[in-house]
């Protein structure tokens, strides 16, 4: 009778790790997946920047802009709210544009390395303006303080 109590009591925690052990796979594998689905979102949004791109010589049509988006537990992204008893994963989506010719748009007055004034076309000075889409989200529950992913481009006229 010991001995089976005994092989009942090894049994039961290697079932409590067990068990640990997927909750903490599911809790991983939920942080990737959200850090993967804003990647995604970031990449959309520079690639639109892209496409539209520097339309003057001074790239004033790239502006600084703040909006949110959400995605449901089908993966469907909205720019709407959902309803309350729609599972949905809030993002935040800033898209910074640093741009030398509007001296307001640069935090600092800093040009990076190499500058963003530097010569483009030999013997005039050129445009470039740096992009930088940060996307993000809140974990409640599972981490404190905002996650964030960010992907940063230099365009030119």
């Amino acid at each position: 009778m010991l001995e089976v109590m005994t092989t009942m009591a090894v049994m039961l925690l290697g079932v409590a790790a067990a068990m640990t052990v997927v909750s903490q796979t599911t809790l991983s594998n939920r942080r990737t997946l959200t850090a993967n689905q804003a990647q995604v979102i970031a990449e959309q949004a520079l690639e639109q920047i892209m496409t539209e791109g520097c339309q003057s010589a001074t790239c004033t049509n790239l502006k600084d802009k703040t909006y949110t988006l959400w995605q449901t537990a089908a993966g469907a992204l909205r720019t709407t709210a959902p309803a309350p008893s729609l599972v949905a994963r809030m993002y935040t989506v800033n898209v910074d544009v640093d741009n030398p010719k509007e001296a307001s748009t640069m935090e600092g007055a800093k040009l990076g390395s190499p500058p963003l004034d530097r010569i483009v076309v030999a013997g005039e000075i050129g445009t470039i303006v740096n992009v930088r889409v940060s996307v993000s989200w809140d974990e409640p529950g599972i981490r404190t303080g905002r996650q964030m992913v960010v992907l940063q481009t230099r365009m030119s006229p």
